[in-house]
């Protein structure tokens, strides 16, 4: 199937050339080079390893995994000579319960603070639980680090369309956004798009 727009297929064309670099469970081991850097942070299962796949075209790049907060480090996406994906762990899961994970909270704030913290930081939401006390702390922390952060909505496509009115707006009230948050779905690529813009404008030049 060809791409339906300029954008998807600039996108992913630069998708095909995306490949896996290394994985930093420290900050000397965080990618320091001129690119600029798209962070992808949400609690464990919201699906943003499936989202970072769709964007890019690529089936089981970002490999997903069946175990929720099994994956404890940042792993380093490069698109050669335009940008990096950069997906850190997913975090609140826990046999007991959600929480906050102080993994997540030291590594995660190591790489916020570095000098080549993200242009932009992609938080995924799951848009049927848009009331999480983690999402809560954890969206908070990183407001509070001064990145540039869009909010979205995975998986908007399982909400009826009472609750695809409802749900931005509440989301928006109750983690304080200054905007609605972007509806998406990386199974059925609704709202891809938007986010592939916000992407490719962070790039100096066009590619190619």
């Amino acid at each position: 199937m060809k791409p339906r727009d300029p954008v998807e297929a600039t996108f992913l064309w630069l998708g095909q050339k995306a490949r896996f670099v290394k994985g930093a469970v420290a900050p000397d081991g965080f990618v320091d080079d001129a690119l600029p850097q798209v962070a992808f942070a949400g609690r464990s299962n919201v699906g943003k390893s499936s989202l970072q796949n769709a964007l890019l075209g690529r089936s089981g790049l970002v490999r997903t995994s069946r175990t929720p907060g099994r994956t404890r480090e940042i792993n380093f996406f490069e698109v050669p000579e335009s940008f990096w994906f950069v997906d850190l762990p997913g975090f609140g899961y826990a046999r007991g319960g959600v929480k906050s994970s102080e993994a997540f909270a030291k590594l995660v704030g190591d790489y916020l603070s570095h000098d080549r913290h993200p242009a932009l930081l992609l938080y995924v939401l799951d848009a049927e639980v848009i009331d999480s006390e983690v999402d809560e702390i954890c969206l908070g922390r990183i407001m509070e680090a001064g990145v540039r952060v869009q909010v979205l909505l995975n998986k908007a496509d399982r909400l009826d369309q009472s609750a695809r009115n409802r749900h931005p707006r509440l989301v928006q009230e109750r983690y304080g956004l200054e905007a609605p948050p972007w509806q998406i779905s990386a199974r059925t690529g609704s709202g891809l798009g938007r986010v592939r813009s916000a992407i490719l404008e962070l790039l100096p030049s066009a590619p190619g």
